[in-house]
């Protein structure tokens, strides 16, 4: 039986794609990597080319969460990929018995899509932010933020400072037996360690990035950084760990916009993570969502109502509003809401729905814009 592979690319405001697979043997374990690929640019019609990296090298595959040695539990199978790169990828489904790329011997000869089946749909999140968005959010010196833990879950700030990073080395001093002095013990680091420091421009925006890095809960789970346009900052699907946070007021004439400094260490983007809030492979009714305005073109201080009509499975609702003058920059109920502004301008408002308790499918993410004169 022949195994096939099909990604299609969901929204772009929910940077996940979902992965079909036909075929399979039910009991039978597969891997399902990524590879990824080099953007040469756009051909005379406007159309992307893409090209691959030979030879591959185990640096350009990664494992799709927890899809490594998975056992497939029927003929097909559909799942979603959260933690899909923005540059631009390929899906690849291998029978884990034939090897695949995390195990390759890349001096034993064949590539490895010659024992497995890579899929024909190229996405490049990158490059469809930068045209649905204007280039706002993903222009350069801004970098993506990705929670690991709330699927779904991102924020795009402005990059102020970003220090060298370097493979530091630790150590402790240690008193030792036999010996009058202290002996220094040093632990090496292979993974990088360096510090980034962020702008953010509201309160919706920062709350956002501290419940990413800086969850209420107190557990330290991995994020993942993917730089804007320039790759030259070293942030191009990076996985940290969070070591220290720490926030500061940028100006006493603005309280929304803050600093947040973030101490960081690398972790190994290969390892499947062991909780997901929300994964849920069961696609029937997943969430979708989607909310109505009163009014997109709402004059100055102009009370404006904001109604969700989310469809699918879901029992969480967060309402982001960008700059409103109601001091509210999020919302977590259902609504209808009611928010103003009192300057001309575009505003973001984004809706992000998902599901907090066992049995409710993923989440979703919907964005719309108001012009306010």
């Amino acid at each position: 039986m022949v195994v096939g592979i099909n990604v299609t690319q969901d929204d772009v405001e929910t940077l996940f794609v979902e992965v079909q697979l036909t075929g399979l043997t039910a009991g039978t374990r597969y891997d399902v990597m990524r590879l990824q690929l080099r953007y040469l640019g756009d051909d005379d019609t406007g159309n992307p080319i893409y090209e691959r990296e030979l030879p591959d090298r185990r640096a350009l595959w990664s494992s799709v969460a927890h899809r490594v040695g998975w056992v497939a539990p029927a003929a097909t199978a559909t799942f979603r990929d959260y933690e899909c790169p923005m540059r631009p990828t390929v899906w690849f489904v291998v029978a884990t018995a034939q090897v695949g790329p995390a195990e390759w011997d890349w001096a034993g000869g064949d590539y490895p899509v010659s024992r497995g089946v890579l899929g024909a749909q190229v996405v490049h999140f990158d490059r469809e932010l930068e045209q649905a968005m204007e280039a706002g959010p993903h222009e350069k010196g801004h970098v993506l933020v990705r929670s690991t833990s709330e699927l779904g879950l991102y924020v795009t700030s402005c990059v102020v400072d970003i220090p060298e990073m370097k493979y530091t080395a630790r150590g402790t001093e240690l008193a030792v037996l036999g010996r009058q002095y202290p002996v220094y013990i040093a632990d090496t680091r292979e993974a990088r360690r360096g510090s980034l420091t962020l702008l953010t421009r509201d309160l919706g925006q920062y709350d956002d990035l501290r419940r990413i890095v800086f969850p209420a809960d107190g557990r330290i789970r991995p994020v993942i950084f993917n730089s804007g346009s320039d790759a030259t900052m070293l942030l191009d699907d990076l996985r940290v760990v969070p070591l220290d946070v720490s926030i500061e007021q940028v100006t006493q004439t603005t309280a929304d916009f803050r600093y947040i400094h973030i101490d960081f260490v690398e972790v190994d983007p290969t390892t499947p993570l062991v909780h997901r809030t929300g994964d849920n492979d069961d696609l029937v009714n997943k969430p979708v969502a989607n909310f109505t305005i009163s009014d997109t073109t709402p004059a100055r201080n102009q009370w404006v109502t904001l109604a969700d009509t989310s469809t699918g499975q879901f029992d969480s609702w967060e309402w982001t509003i960008g700059h409103s003058n109601n001091q509210v920059g999020k919302f977590y109920t259902k609504g209808p809401h009611k928010v103003r502004w009192t300057r001309r301008g575009r505003f973001t408002i984004k809706l992000r729905v998902y599901g907090s308790i066992t049995g409710t499918g993923g989440a979703h993410t919907r964005s719309k814009t108001v012009t306010v004169h």
